[in-house]
């Protein structure tokens, strides 16, 4: 299942603020960033690229449907005016039959509509988790490449403080 997009978005914030949080405090950042964590940030994003092209393929079925129904409806409609001599329950049928038709394009129309909306804020959702993530990302690995080197620091003074202490025995 898909989680919302205010889902995602505060978590990069809470991440971003617990980040800042503790280089403000003075702390030592113990942070591993698995390849884990990013997986599950790309796995979301094919979850939702896959539901964006169901959603353009529901639609362009749709699209065909309506093309079809419209075929329909105007080979009827030539088939009424061809005809003359109908009988009342005849005529009655077949004109219950382009109300119908009519009825389904119009009907298959709002539906089109609504899918290209719901399409629409789809991508633009995912294009702001995208650039979310991307910015989450690169932040978290210049805070993995600032631990490093800090954690690289603090052997290299470790080992020096080793070899005063061996110095002064």
């Amino acid at each position: 299942m898909l989680k919302p997009i205010f889902q995602v978005s505060s978590f990069c914030l809470e991440i971003r603020k617990a980040l800042n949080w503790s280089f403000r405090s003075g702390l030592v950042l113990k942070f591993r960033f698995s390849v884990l964590d990013m997986s599950k940030f790309h796995g979301e994003l094919t979850q939702r690229e896959q539901e964006l092209l169901r959603i353009r393929r529901d639609s362009d079925t749709k699209a065909a449907e309506l093309a079809k129904m419209e075929k329909m409806l105007q080979q009827t409609k030539n088939m009424l005016e061809k005809k003359t001599d109908f009988s009342l329950e005849s005529k009655g049928y077949q004109e219950n039959m382009v109300e119908d038709l009519e009825e389904k394009v119009r009907s298959t129309r709002r539906y089109r509509r609504n899918s290209l909306h719901h399409t629409q804020m789809l991508e633009s959702q995912m294009k702001t988790v995208k650039g979310e993530l991307v910015g989450t990302l690169d932040h978290l690995q210049e805070l993995r490449n600032v631990l490093r080197r800090s954690q690289q620091k603090a052997e290299e003074r470790k080992a020096a403080m080793e070899k005063l202490a061996a110095g002064l025995r």
